[in-house]
């Protein structure tokens, strides 16, 4: 019985990470750079229309990933959630073109 509840208590054991200030400013430093690239794209890229509301969601999209993987902390947790999070993008990303599709189409 002992023995049972041992293992059962070593299973609990849960790993923090703690992430470094420098991998908190870099992050930082990144979605900055990545605001400031969506602002220059959104005033000096308006002749581009359609291409510059790509550009911006590409960016957006990168800002998403940065802020998932390491605010998130989806660096150190099971690839199980990585590969859940990457369904959910992939089944948005698919009824989006749908949906794009569909209306270009009336």
């Amino acid at each position: 019985m002992e023995n049972h509840k041992n293992h059962h208590n070593e299973d609990q054991h849960e790993t923090h990470h703690i992430a470094s200030y420098k991998e908190h400013f870099s992050t930082l430093a990144a979605l900055l750079l990545l605001t400031v690239v969506t602002v220059v794209v959104s005033v000096f890229g308006a002749n581009l229309a359609t291409l510059s509301v790509a550009t911006a969601l590409l960016i957006a999209t990168i800002k998403v990933i940065v802020v998932a993987y390491y605010f998130m902390h989806l660096k150190y947790e099971k690839k199980i959630y990585s590969w859940l999070i990457l369904l959910v993008v992939v089944l948005f990303v698919a009824f989006t073109v749908l949906t794009a599709i569909e209306y270009l189409n009336r």
